[in-house]
């Protein structure tokens, strides 16, 4: 009698969308879910202005433009710890970070949560020894904008 070994199912696709602050570029990203994590790495810093970028991944999936696709720029970030070209995607209008793409496999895109309307909860950190030592330790405060 052959054993069959048991078949895993299909990793779950979902779709997540994002704009940019002037509203010109919105994309949408349909993929195996990776989650949201928070990059400490020094590119991320410098091209967020801030102490990380809050990101959500996605593999092996596939980016539409819902408009603005010729008001989007492109930057080849070659200058990252592994190497190999990361392709950072904004706004030409605003200057908006809107999404990233790895140049190697796997087939990843990257949105930048501030983008989403869905503000997803990140479950990791990468590049923790980046990671500034107060962050959380900051009182917050009650800003009026």
């Amino acid at each position: 009698m052959a054993s069959s070994s048991p078949t895993k199912p299909s990793p779950t696709k979902v779709s997540k969308s994002a704009t940019c602050l002037c509203g010109a570029v919105a994309v949408t990203v349909t993929g195996v879910d990776k989650g949201a994590v928070l990059c400490h790495c020094s590119n991320c810093q410098r091209s967020s202005g801030s102490s990380f970028a809050h990101n959500y991944r996605f593999l092996d999936a596939d980016l539409t433009f819902d408009k603005g696709e010729d008001a989007v720029t492109r930057y080849e970030d070659g200058d990252t710890t592994n190497g190999n070209v990361l392709a950072r995607h904004f706004c030409k209008v605003c200057g908006s970070n809107v999404f990233l793409q790895p140049s190697t496999p796997p087939r990843m895109w990257i949105l930048h949560t501030g983008g989403m309307q869905d503000k997803t909860q990140p479950a990791r950190e990468l590049f923790t020894h980046n990671k500034h030592p107060w962050i959380g330790d900051v009182t917050p405060v009650r800003a009026k904008v």
